[in-house]
């Protein structure tokens, strides 16, 4: 499984005439499904790669967002935390991170593959982010190897929740290929500046650092500390290539896929998502990391060849959610996009902006104090939900007046285009509202919030840009197959990365105990046996 975070659709359409390497060789010679999006409203990296991993729904699976919050603990929580884990870093490096798959209400592809074939397949799973490595390879246990990067730390690590000796193949990666200030001085394009589609400096991008060279001058201008190394080490195309060195290290000292069973490497690329929060899908930054990971991934196949061979392996390609395009930088959305309120957004004449979430929190907090007098009604705030304290939910519903000051409040946000209430999201009946039910396909109980608000087009509650709306340009990414048994052509069917699992699993003969998704037999050569 190989997801690339934040990899938009369109990106194809807009940038693949400059690629040559692994991505081109994907798109071209595999099974590509051009339409595939995701079916659900809450597009965020936690969620998206569990549904990849596990071939479901957020709400089956349970991980509704990166975040959310607890009513009965009072707590926020993050898809993977676990306070009972400990972590165990590599290269003599500390870590005080604590990550396990404990939340996840189902078993992943990979978990699945090692119980039904005796235990024996090996599974390696890596990422920059814990959610994203976790997403991909499952629960640990035995030959299980899942590897995230600290994030105040110039280490990688897993915990004791996945397995209770850290492998020293990790290990002897790690320490022979350390980061340091010096590998990071300058990010400069990888090809002329004039063969980059539009310009380098454009509206909204970030203050101060908009063009290039990106130069990381870290012994002068940062602090000197690790915290700083890291998250300048992060914002270049660096991590993509340690990754597939990593991952070509494992597949050497492990020899995945070299031994009489079906192994499993989950790599999730996370520089995309890191440059494009800050650039915007039209940047050159964004431009010149697409080029950069089309190198690495032609690198990784290329070694899959020679030591696996394109026979004996099948790659599945996809991302976890796509992006907003920059507020300054926005179109009028395309005819067949959800209308947002009335007179505003983009479908409304190419309005867009910035808002922030707490705003929408204050509005109804002030609304509940007309109704109900001077008190505190909301309790937490994680986009796009809002949390009520205890009772204040069931007083508001058992309230009509109540009702509709909370959505006119929420509505009266310049931004805000549309509110449901959790007893809609998490009812059965009928709808033709495609948002609504999109939403469902996100809502977990105890997870999701009281009320869900969804932002106009191209409207974001961040600096750069932001993502995990129901809109086209968040839940459309690609789709692709390749390798063993996968026939070469592109389809223009309903697909989704929620039917990557079961593709794999009737390749692999897994049988998965769920599944929210199909089998892309479109991709497969001998569709009728599988």
């Amino acid at each position: 499984m190989l997801v690339i975070d934040q990899f938009r659709a369109d990106y194809v359409t807009m940038y693949s005439d400059a690629w040559t390497g692994g991505l081109k060789e994907i798109l071209t010679t595999g099974a590509s499904f051009t339409e595939a999006a995701y079916p659900y409203a809450v597009t965020k990296t936690c969620a998206g790669h569990a549904t990849i991993g596990t071939g479901m729904l957020p709400s089956v699976h349970g991980m509704i967002d990166n975040l959310w919050y607890d009513k009965a603990a009072h707590e926020f929580f993050d898809c993977t935390d676990d306070h009972t884990a400990r972590a165990l870093p590599f290269g003599g490096m500390p870590s005080e991170e604590q990550h396990s798959a404990k939340w996840y209400m189902v078993p992943n592809f990979a978990d699945e593959l090692k119980r039904q074939l005796g235990g024996r397949p090996r599974v390696a799973s890596m990422s920059l982010k814990a959610r994203s490595a976790i997403g991909l390879g499952g629960h640990g246990g035995a030959n299980t190897t899942i590897v995230w990067k600290d994030e105040t730390s110039v280490t990688f690590l897993t915990s004791d929740a996945f397995t209770k000796k850290a492998s020293e193949h990790v290990d002897s990666y790690v320490r022979s290929h350390p980061i340091t200030p010096e590998s990071i001085m300058t990010w400069e394009r990888l090809r002329p500046a004039a063969t980059y589609k539009g310009p380098d400096q454009a509206p909204g991008e970030p203050n101060g650092r908009q063009t290039f060279p990106h130069l990381f001058d870290w012994p002068v201008r940062l602090s000197n500390t690790t915290a700083d190394l890291m998250d300048s080490w992060d914002n270049t195309p660096l991590p993509d290539e340690y990754l597939e060195g990593l991952a070509e290290h494992l597949i050497d000292r492990e020899r995945l896929g070299q031994r009489q069973t079906t192994d499993f490497l989950g790599i999730s690329f996370s520089v995309l998502d890191l440059v494009g929060h800050d650039f915007g899908p039209r940047s050159h930054e964004v431009q010149d990391v697409l080029l950069r990971v089309d190198a690495v991934i032609g690198k990784l196949l290329a070694v899959l060849d020679a030591r696996v061979g394109r026979d004996k392996y099948v790659l599945a390609f996809s991302s976890d959610h796509g992006a907003a395009m920059l507020p300054e930088q926005s179109f009028p959305a395309p005819a067949s996009a959800p209308a947002p309120a009335a007179g505003r957004g983009a479908a409304a004449g190419g309005v867009t902006g910035r808002l922030t979430s707490a705003t929408i929190a204050n509005a109804v907090e002030a609304a509940l104090d007309k109704q109900f007098g001077r008190g505190s009604y909301v309790e937490a705030l994680a986009t796009p939900y809002l949390y009520f304290r205890p009772g204040v939910l069931e007083r508001v519903r058992a309230n009509p007046s109540a009702v509709r000051a909370v959505e006119a409040a929420a509505l009266g946000v310049r931004g805000v285009a549309k509110v449901y209430w959790s007893a809609d999201i998490a009812s059965t009946a009928a709808t033709s509202d495609p948002m609504l039910a999109a939403y469902r396909k996100s809502y977990y109980p105890g997870r999701s919030g009281d009320v869900a608000f969804v932002f106009e087009r191209n409207w974001v509650n961040t600096a750069g840009t932001n993502h995990g709306t129901p809109y086209d340009y968040d839940q459309r990414v690609p789709v692709a197959f390749l390798g063993a048994g996968i026939a070469a052509g592109q389809h223009t069917v309903t697909a989704s990365p929620v039917d990557i699992v079961p593709t794999l699993s009737a390749v692999a003969g897994i049988r998965m105990p769920r599944t929210d998704g199909r089998v892309l037999r479109e991709a497969l050569i001998s569709a009728g046996t599988r």
